[in-house]
């Protein structure tokens, strides 16, 4: 595992320039990274800018530990950093507070004031965004997200890819789908099939008008 702190301030990039960056900038800084700059994988033009203080740098030169501060498909960006070589980094803010028994993977990051429950799993490249709540035993996928103040019960089931929006709650023991989206303030009580979005109190399945 690259995520291990072996005594030593670590140098790290952080994907992305727009305004979340700043946020796992910041919780790099904390977590004990010495944040060296950006990497640009949208808009070339930015390359060679200064963005949040930091010089903004094309992916193509692999510098080493990376982590993920922009929206969109989490594991798709990280598949393009991982062609030039990028090794995952996993930052978890000091004020998250992770059960021992929970397992939090490479290239994860967790805001503060998020809670990981017993023996949960926060798979490659997810995203605990701050104040959102992991239940016991719960499995959070690979590049999934759950924006702020989501609410994941215990014995859950969290797809590779799926999105949890604002305050979202899945209630124990129910699966949501790979893909799937949960908009924001909406409450699962039965299963979401996979690339499909539910909403509402208690979420039904979206159909546009």
């Amino acid at each position: 595992s690259d995520s291990g702190r072996v005594g030593s301030v670590r140098d790290l990039h952080v994907a992305g320039t727009g305004s979340f960056a700043l946020e796992v900038v910041e919780y790099a800084r904390v977590d004990g990274y010495h944040v060296v700059g950006l990497l640009e994988l949208l808009d070339a033009a930015r390359v060679g800018n200064r963005m949040h203080g930091l010089p903004v740098l094309a992916p193509e030169l692999s510098l080493g530990l990376a982590a993920i501060g922009l929206g969109g498909d989490r594991l798709e960006l990280w598949a393009r950093l991982a062609e030039h070589g990028w090794r995952s980094a996993r930052v978890v803010h000091p004020a998250a507070h992770v059960s021992p028994s929970a397992d939090v993977a490479d290239g994860a990051v967790v805001g503060p004031a998020a809670v990981i429950g017993a023996a949960a799993q926060i798979g490659p490249h997810a995203l605990v965004g701050r104040g959102a709540l992991v239940g016991h035993h719960a499995r959070i996928g690979s590049g999934t997200v759950l924006n702020p103040g989501a609410n994941v019960g215990g014995n859950t089931r969290i797809g590779d890819g799926a999105v949890l929006g604002m305050s979202a709650t899945v209630v124990n023991g129910v699966e949501v789908g790979a893909g799937a989206v949960v908009a924001a303030g909406a409450v699962v009580v039965r299963p979401v099939e996979p690339r499909t979005r539910v909403q509402g109190v208690p979420a039904r399945v979206f159909s546009p008008a």
